[in-house]
């Protein structure tokens, strides 16, 4: 189990799906990621204030992202996606 303590194998997380499945939803269509704190709040997005697309963050910001704007360690970005995170993740 994904989400059982690794010291006594409780279930930390009943209910969530295992990271086998979770990891199966991701594709070509999804758009998750993980930039920079700084790129979050220079959008007008609070911590934990939502989602945006590719697009509309682009559009807040009023420029493209890069690669860089990516918290490379994270591991949403890492995952697949759209052509678009793709090409602005630099992966």
């Amino acid at each position: 189990m994904y989400w059982a303590c690794i010291d006594c194998g409780v279930n930390t997380f009943p209910g969530c799906p295992s990271k086998g499945e979770i990891e199966r939803h991701f594709n070509e269509h999804c758009e998750v990621y993980h930039i920079h704190p700084s790129v979050w709040w220079a959008a007008g997005m609070e911590p934990m204030g939502g989602c945006l697309c590719i697009g509309c963050l682009e559009k807040r910001l009023g420029r493209r992202l890069r690669p860089r704007d990516f918290e490379r360690r994270h591991p949403f970005n890492s995952l697949p996606g759209t052509e678009r995170l793709i090409d602005r993740r630099g992966s």
